[in-house]
């Protein structure tokens, strides 16, 4: 048995090394548990040039094209997999729902990461106003299109199940809600009461909320002197931030592997993840609480599904004023600091690990096994 993985940038574009984000992470991950459950792994992907990687315990296929990330190229893509499929022993799996082109006669699964069209629009005129709403209702279309043809639609979090139920009342597709994960350390990581430290570790994009950080940073250093800032990643805003902190003492600017990322949280006390839109349940959000920070982050999408605010967090509107105070009251009581992280470990440890994303999908798996004999 094999199961075939269509997504459009696993590896780079050329076919060496691997590309970074978080359905990458995601499907790294899934390789183990299909292999479990018996199957070989086949991946699919847009490239370059045509390619064949054999990796350590799976196949990646790159298919030629000059375009990227377009229906043409899912449909190119998908038309190689088939050519592999074996109709009555294999299993198809879009890493994402934007591969969905069409249904075909095979069990499949897809994988929905999150709204994606929530990001607030800046002030503007009321004509563009209507074009850019116009544009996300066409959005919100094609994904219905998309995932009513494929038989399971695993979700990672209930926003988009709210969403698609409220939208699709007889939706043909059945949703499985398998939130994000993250590995566990045998125990709460030991934090240094000697100054605090806060993380910021996102893809740099305005939308992660770059910018709005970058402001806050600036506000908080200059008004605590034991406060140091860690800003962890790269991407196309990393310009703005680094003119936006220049010269500023206490702040340091790393990359990392996403392998690495609960390795860089586990010596630091505050974690921020400031989407403004387009998020799940977040895997950085998951690998803070993991690592035993306390966590600030905005009421986007599924980080709604794993914080309560006040509780396990503190959860913010998506605006710079009031992730301003949400980190000063932080910064103001240790006591608060403390119960929190205690309480977002044990959350991620109980609900979030790895060990039970990998068991829900397990089930799947077989589940979708059983309906293919019969």
């Amino acid at each position: 048995m094999r199961a075939h993985i269509i997504y459009f940038n696993f590896l780079q574009p050329d076919g060496n090394g691997m590309s970074i984000g978080g359905i990458q992470t995601y499907i790294t991950n899934l390789i183990p548990v299909l292999r479990d459950c018996g199957y070989e792994v086949s991946i699919y992907q847009r490239s370059i040039n045509n390619f064949h990687q054999d990796l350590e315990g799976y196949d990646v296929y790159g298919i030629g094209h000059p375009k990227n990330g377009c229906p043409e190229v899912a449909a190119a893509i998908l038309e190689k997999a088939l050519t592999h499929i074996d109709a009555h022993h294999d299993l198809l799996i879009y890493g994402c729902e934007s591969c969905i082109t069409r249904k075909v006669p095979y069990p499949t699964i897809a994988i929905q990461h999150g709204i994606s069209w929530d990001i607030a629009q800046e002030e503007c005129s009321p004509l563009r106003y209507f074009r850019h709403y116009v544009g996300k209702c066409y959005l919100a279309w094609k994904t219905n299109q998309r995932v009513n043809k494929v038989d399971r639609l695993v979700c990672v979090d209930y926003n988009f199940v709210n969403w698609h139920r409220a939208i699709t009342p007889y939706a043909k597709t059945k949703h499985i809600v398998i939130p994000n994960f993250a590995a566990i350390p045998p125990t709460l990581p030991a934090k240094n009461n000697d100054s605090i430290r806060i993380i910021f570790a996102r893809r740099f994009f305005p939308y992660r909320g770059t910018r709005l950080f970058a402001h806050v940073a600036t506000r908080l250093l200059q008004e605590y002197p034991n406060l140091f800032i860690t800003i962890a990643g790269s991407g196309p805003d990393a310009a703005f931030m680094h003119e936006q902190l220049r010269g500023i003492k206490n702040v340091a600017f790393i990359t990392y592997n996403s392998q690495n990322s609960l390795t860089i949280h586990q010596d630091q006390d505050i974690a921020v993840i400031p989407t403004q839109g387009s998020e799940g349940t977040s895997l950085s959000l998951l690998e803070a609480m993991a690592a035993g920070c306390d966590v600030v982050c905005t009421n986007v999408g599924g980080m709604t599904n794993i914080v309560l605010d006040g509780y396990n967090g503190l959860m913010t509107s998506t605006d710079e004023e009031a992730v301003y105070d949400a980190l000063r009251r932080l910064i103001d009581n240790p006591s608060l600091r403390t119960t929190l992280q205690h309480r977002a470990y044990d959350t991620v440890k109980e609900a979030f690990s790895i060990d039970r994303w990998a068991q829900k999908w397990t089930e799947v798996i077989k589940s979708t096994q059983n309906e293919a004999v019969k």
